[in-house]
């Protein structure tokens, strides 16, 4: 008797333990979803070359556990990533994205992880047009019913150059004299 209960409560468990398991997607379900999270990072993109960084942003989330990394920069928050392309805006004069390939990685019906290689122009309010090679990648997630970034990692072939290209060189200041 007891052998049968212990039989029957492991055949019980078995089942509820593969009724918990995550529905397996089909490969146009993943499809859907890709392209679908792969529209949001295209607009991120299409943003970004009108220099309405704004409106590209707006596909970040603002919630606390979201994250954000440029060139090894953490920003605390979606605001302070905000802060820091409304100072830099007005000297961009022209951006323009070259996606070099879209890697997404389904990693279930709500989560995406995205790797973007690409090449992009950038041309600042007194110096020349400057070509920077680069790799975004990130996770969207939905959340309320929308996708949103809530990771995401840019990094620049050789930033430090990359920035000293794009930035208004430095004002120099008279040296009082004595």
């Amino acid at each position: 008797m007891k052998t049968s209960l212990l039989s029957l409560l492991f055949l019980v468990l078995a089942i509820f333990a593969f009724s918990c398991q995550p529905a397996t997607l089909t490969d146009a379900q993943k499809s859907a979803i890709a392209d679908s999270t792969k529209s949001v990072l295209r607009a991120v993109l299409t943003n970004a070359d009108k220099l309405d960084f704004s409106a590209a942003l707006q596909f970040n989330s603002g919630d606390a556990d979201a994250r954000f990394i440029e060139n090894g920069v953490l920003f605390p928050s979606l605001d302070a990533l905000k802060k820091a392309y409304a100072d830099i805006g007005p000297i961009v004069e022209s951006l323009k994205n070259n996606v070099d390939a879209w890697d997404i990685i389904v990693l279930g019906p709500d989560a995406v992880s995205f790797t973007v290689p690409s090449h992009f122009s950038i041309k600042t309010k007194g110096r020349p047009q400057y070509n920077v090679q680069c790799v975004w990648s990130g996770v969207v997630h939905r959340r309320g019913g929308t996708w949103k970034i809530v990771q995401s990692h840019e990094s620049w072939l050789n930033a430090e150059q990359a920035m000293a290209a794009i930035m208004p060189p430095p004002i120099k200041q008279e040296r009082s004299k004595k």
